[in-house]
C-alpha cells in the first residue's frame, strides 16, 4: 500500500534550496563562507537516515530534514543556519543525487536515483487556507497583514514564481521568499523580528490575491495597531508584582511569566511595551546572576517607564507613538545626502555583538546602520571584518563612516535606523570635509550649547522611546592628555573648547584601550582637528565617547589605519644632542590635571534624589514593602517636597506613604516615573576644571 507522505516521512532534496533562499535565510557572507568549505574538500555526504541526509562540514555534523530549513542540525555551537549547514546543503545540490538507504541508519549507496518532483511553490502557496495563515503568524498578525496590504500604492506587489521559491515584494519593505516544500513556517526575509509575521502573512495574502481574506476582516476581534485592554491590565499586574519581586529576589519565574507575555500574540499590536518588558526580563536575569550591570535604581525605572506607558496606552490605545508602530516599522527613504560620523564595534552583556555606523543628514537628523548577530549564532562573524568586508548599501560600513555619500532606494524606521537589506550609496564629489560644513549647524565649538542641544534632545518624553544614542561634531581648540580612570575602569580625555570650559570624554576600558590612547595622543593643539563623538544617556548624566577625528577624513578609532612599516636609520646628531641636553631655565612640560566640575545642585533636585533613593530602598524590601520607620520618613518627605513648590511629586510620595500593602507597588511605580522624569529634565554634561 502506498504511504502518504508527511513533513517527516519525505527526502530532504537540496535542489529545491537555491542560492537565494540560502542568502535570505542566512548572509552573503555566510553564503560565501560555506561555499568556500566545499571547494576546499571539508565537506561529503556520509548517509542518510530515511529522508534525512547525513553530512559532514569541517569536522561537524550536520542532519537536513525535508521541510524549513529551521529543522535542519548541526553539532556546533551556533543557533540557526551556520555554515556548516549551509555547506552539506551546497554540497549534496551540486554533487550526484543518490537513493537513500531501504533500512534506516544504512550506509550510504551510490545509486543514482531520479529526483522526487520538487512541489510548485505558487500552487502551495494558493492551498493555504485562512485557518492555517491565522495559526502560523497569530491573529493580530494576519489584521496588521491586512493593514499593510490596504497601505500599498498601486502597482506595489511584485510576484515572481520560480521552480525552487516564490518571491513577493511588497513597497518597500524587504523582500519575502517562499522556498517550495518550506510552508509557512520556512519563509524568509531580511524584516525586523516584530514586523516579521506581519508581513510574511501579508505576503501569502498577496499570492492568493483579493477577496480571499474577507472572512478574516469580518472576524477581526481588535483593531491593527490598537492596544487590547485585557492584555494592557495583564501587563500592569506584572509590572506591579515585579515592583514587589524583582529588587529583592529576581525570581526566575518571574522573568518567564515576562517572557510568556512578550511571545504571545497579543502583545504584537505594542511592539514598544513588548521590547520595554524584554529589557526589564533581561534586567532580572542579570539581578539574579549578580552581573555588574544589574543596577537596581536602573530596574527600577525600566519597571516604572513601562508602567507609565500601560497606563497611557489604556488612554490612547490607537497612538502610533505609544504603540510603537510608528517607530519599528521602516518607511521608504527619499534619496537623502549622508555624512559619516564614525563607527562603533560593540558586544553586549548578553553575548550578542556587532558594528554601529553613525551619520548625519544635510538637515541634521541623525541615523544608523548596523551589522550585529545575537549570542551564539554565527561563529564565524567577526564585528572587525564585517565592517570592512560585508557590504551595505554596495560599500563597506567603514568606508560609509567616513565619507559624505547620497544614500537612495533605502528605508529607515522612525527613530533612524537604517535597513541593511536594500539602498545604493554612492560618495558626493564633494568630500567629507565640505559635506560637513554645509550641515547648518553640525559643528559645535561652544560646549555650553553642546549642552543645551543635548538637554533638548535627551529629555525623557513617554511618546517617545528613551534616545539610543546621538552622533555629534565638536571642533576643540586644545585637548589635554588621555588617562586611565582606575575607578571607573575607562579612559578619560579632556578637551577645550573655544570659550576655555573643558568636557571629558570617555574612552570604553577594554583591550582597545592603549591602541585608542596612542591614536589620540598623536593629535596636536596645532592644528586641532574635527573630532566626532557619540553621545549616550546614563541615568541623569550624558556621556561622550569618541568615534573618529580628522580635518579632510576621518581616522577610525575602532579601525585605525595598519602603522607604517619602521625603517632603520641612524638618530642625527642634533636629536642625539636634543637627548642628551637640558637647556637651562626652560622646564619640562607637567601633565594636565583635571577635576569634575561640580555643578551647584538645587535643593529641589537634593530632595528629588533623596525621594527615589527612599522608594528604592522601599522596593528592595520586597513583598508588601512594610518598614513603619521608612513610612514615617516618607510621609515627612512628602510634606518639604510640597513645601518646597513640588506639590505633584509631594502628593505621590504622601500617597505612597498611606497607601496599603494590596496598592504600595501601584503607588510606588507611579511616584519613581514622576520622580526619574523630574531629576532627567536637566541632565548633566561631564564638565572638568583645569587645576593649577
Amino acid at each position: 500500500m502506498k504511504r502518504g507522505k508527511t513533513e517527516n516521512s519525505q527526502r530532504f532534496d537540496a535542489t529545491a534550496v537555491s542560492d537565494e533562499v540560502l542568502e535570505a535565510a542566512s548572509s552573503k557572507g555566510l553564503l560565501r563562507r560555506a561555499r568556500r568549505d566545499v571547494e576546499a574538500g571539508l565537506v561529503r555526504l556520509s548517509g542518510w537516515d530515511g529522508g534525512t541526509a547525513l553530512a559532514e562540514a569541517d569536522g561537524e555534523s550536520v542532519r537536513l530534514i525535508a521541510g524549513p530549513l529551521a529543522s535542519a542540525h548541526c553539532s556546533c555551537p551556533a543557533t540557526g543556519l551556520c555554515r556548516h549547514i549551509l555547506a552539506g546543503i551546497i554540497f549534496i545540490r551540486e554533487a550526484e543525487e543518490v537513493r537513500p538507504a531501504d533500512e534506516p541508519g544504512a550506509a550510504e549507496t551510490r545509486t543514482p536515483i531520479r529526483a522526487e518532483a520538487i512541489p510548485d511553490p505558487h500552487a502551495e502557496v494558493l492551498s493555504l487556507k485562512e485557518d492555517v495563515i491565522i495559526r502560523a503568524f497569530g491573529r493580530a498578525a494576519f489584521i496588521q497583514a491586512q493593514t499593510l496590504l490596504a497601505a500599498l500604492e498601486p502597482g506595489g506587489i511584485k510576484i515572481e514564481s520560480s521552480p525552487n521559491a516564490v518571491r513577493i515584494v511588497l513597497g518597500a519593505h524587504p523582500p519575502v521568499l517562499y522556498p517550495a516544500g518550506g510552508g509557512p513556517a520556512g519563509m524568509l526575509s531580511k524584516a525586523a523580528a516584530s514586523q516579521r509575521a506581519a508581513l510574511h502573512a501579508a505576503a501569502l495574502l498577496a499570492v492568493r490575491g483579493p477577496g480571499e481574506t474577507a472572512a478574516g476582516a469580518e472576524q477581526a476581534p481588535q483593531e491593527p495597531g490598537r492596544a487590547t485592554s485585557g492584555t494592557l491590565e495583564d501587563a500592569a499586574a506584572l509590572l506591579r508584582d515585579a515592583a514587589r519581586q524583582a529588587l529583592s529576589k529576581a525570581p526566575a519565574g518571574l522573568e518567564e511569566r515576562i517572557g510568556d507575555l512578550v511571545l504571545s500574540s497579543r502583545t504584537e499590536a505594542m511592539p514598544r511595551l513588548a521590547a520595554e518588558l524584554r529589557t526589564i526580563a533581561a534586567m532580572i536575569r542579570r539581578r539574579r546572576e549578580r552581573l555588574d550591570a544589574a543596577d537596581p535604581a536602573e530596574l527600577l525605572v525600566m519597571l516604572a517607564r513601562a508602567y507609565a506607558l500601560t497606563e497611557a496606552l489604556r488612554a490612547s490605545p490607537d497612538e502610533p507613538l505609544l504603540t510603537g508602530a510608528a517607530a519599528e516599522a521602516p518607511q521608504p527613504l527619499p534619496a537623502i545626502d549622508l555624512v559619516g560620523c564614525g563607527l562603533r564595534l560593540w558586544q553586549a552583556d548578553s553575548g550578542a555583538r556587532g558594528v554601529t555606523g553613525y551619520y548625519l543628514s544635510m538637515d541634521g537628523r541623525s541615523f544608523s546602520a548596523t551589522l550585529a548577530r545575537g549570542a551564539g549564532s554565527d561563529p564565524g562573524f567577526v564585528p572587525r571584518h564585517a565592517a570592512t568586508a560585508e557590504p551595505v548599501f554596495g560599500r563597506s560600513l567603514a568606508a560609509l563612516a567616513g565619507s559624505a555619500f547620497r544614500l537612495e532606494g533605502a528605508s529607515a524606521t522612525g527613530d533612524g535606523r537604517l535597513q541593511t537589506g536594500s539602498g545604493r550609496a554612492e560618495p558626493l564629489k564633494a568630500g567629507w570635509s565640505a559635506a560637513v560644513q554645509g550641515i547648518e549647524g553640525a559643528v559645535i565649538d561652544d560646549w555650553k550649547q553642546c549642552a543645551i542641544r543635548l538637554s533638548t534632545a535627551f529629555r525623557p518624553k513617554l511618546a517617545t522611546p528613551p534616545r539610543r544614542a546621538l552622533p555629534l561634531i565638536l571642533r576643540p581648540a586644545a585637548f589635554g592628555s588621555p588617562r586611565f580612570d582606575g575607578v571607573a575602569q575607562v579612559g578619560r580625555w579632556p578637551v577645550r573648547d573655544r570659550e576655555g570650559a573643558w568636557l571629558e570624554l570617555e574612552i570604553e576600558g577594554d583591550e582597545r584601550l592603549e591602541a585608542h590612547f596612542g591614536l589620540l595622543g598623536s593629535i596636536g593643539d596645532r592644528q586641532p582637528p574635527l573630532l566626532t563623538v557619540l553621545a549616550e544617556a546614563r541615568g541623569a548624566d550624558i556621556v561622550l565617547s569618541p568615534l573618529a577625528f580628522g580635518t579632510d577624513s576621518l581616522t577610525l578609532l575602532d579601525l585605525p589605519p595598519a602603522p607604517p612599516a619602521p625603517t632603520e636609520q641612524k638618530p642625527s646628531l642634533l636629536s642625539r644632542l636634543t637627548k642628551s641636553l637640558t637647556l637651562p631655565g626652560v622646564p619640562e612640560r607637567k601633565p594636565m590635571r583635571f577635576e569634575a566640575l561640580a555643578r551647584p545642585q538645587a535643593a529641589s533636585q537634593r530632595l528629588i534624589a533623596t525621594a527615589f533613593d527612599e522608594i528604592l530602598a522601599l522596593a528592595e524590601l520586597g513583598g508588601r514593602m512594610e518598614d513603619p520607620e521608612r513610612i514615617q520618613r516618607m510621609q515627612r518627605l512628602g510634606r518639604t517636597l510640597d513645601e518646597a513648590g513640588l506639590a505633584f511629586p509631594g502628593n505621590l510620595v504622601g500617597q505612597l506613604a498611606a497607601a496599603s500593602g494590596q496598592t504600595r507597588a501601584d503607588r510606588l511605580l507611579r511616584v519613581a516615573y514622576a520622580l526619574n522624569l523630574l531629576a532627567r529634565i536637566d541632565p548633566t554634561l561631564p564638565f572638568v576644571r583645569l587645576l593649577p
